[in-house]
């Protein structure tokens, strides 16, 4: 009977693979899921996308998406050609909401684009 060869669970962006046997912890999980996507949970910018939908109003957080901020811009995606041109102009407002809870975050504007519901 020939033996099992272990198939590593994880090969991408060079972390070590794990074998079927060795136990994941739910800390390594995580560190490796954040390094992937590069967040960095001491960086302000990366806070406000992951609080994206308690620091503005139901009707902007519900129908838009967080995606960066970078050179003082926020960069957002919304399911609507509706909802974007809402957020442009209520952007005075969502910037004022986001200063409140991160003041030493430099936001001077709002960027969105429409990305297709599927």
């Amino acid at each position: 009977m020939a033996e099992k060869k272990s198939v590593p669970r994880y090969k991408k962006d060079n972390y070590k693979p794990l074998s079927n046997e060795d136990p994941t912890s739910s800390e390594v999980f995580f560190d490796q899921v954040l390094d992937r996507f590069h967040i960095d949970l001491d960086d302000v910018s990366s806070q406000v996308v992951v609080h994206w939908k308690t620091l503005v109003e139901p009707a902007v957080a519900d129908h838009s998406k967080c995606e960066k901020i970078k050179d003082g811009v926020l960069y957002l995606t919304c399911d609507h050609p509706s909802r974007a041109s809402y957020i442009r102009l209520n952007s005075r407002e969502i910037i004022k909401s986001i200063r409140s809870v991160f003041p030493e975050i430099e936001l001077k504007k709002i960027i969105t684009r429409v990305k297709n519901a599927t």
